[in-house]
């Protein structure tokens, strides 16, 4: 693919998880977004885990052709939530979970 065609990594979502915090979603959701990447046509090498502590979010590192970037894993994607707790069914939007990159500006001198 032309390197002009590709999408940005900073807008691949990896859509892995439901409304709710689950660990094992947020390992799959790292491994998605590497995948979904590297599908539009990036060169993406997984760094060594160095998780942030400070920021609950943070799922680890990536390079992608000389920029780091930061996985993060929250709610940040429209989901359509079936409620019957009424009784009666209805529809409401929720936010769901996904995995999004930001580049790393402290990791590329550019501060």
């Amino acid at each position: 693919m032309p390197q002009d065609e590709r999408v940005d990594p900073i807008q691949i979502l990896a859509r892995v998880g439901g409304i709710a915090y689950r660990s094992m979603d947020a390992s799959r959701a790292f491994e998605v977004w590497v995948h979904l990447a590297r599908q539009a046509g990036w060169d993406v090498a997984v760094l060594p885990a160095n998780r942030n502590a400070d920021d609950p979010t943070d799922l680890g590192a990536v390079m992608v052709e000389g920029i780091k970037y930061r996985i993060h894993y929250s709610p940040r994607v429209r989901r359509l939530l079936a409620d019957d707790s009424t009784g009666h069914l209805a529809y409401r939007d929720a936010l769901g979970y996904a995995a999004w990159a930001e580049p790393d500006i402290s990791a590329s001198g550019q501060d």
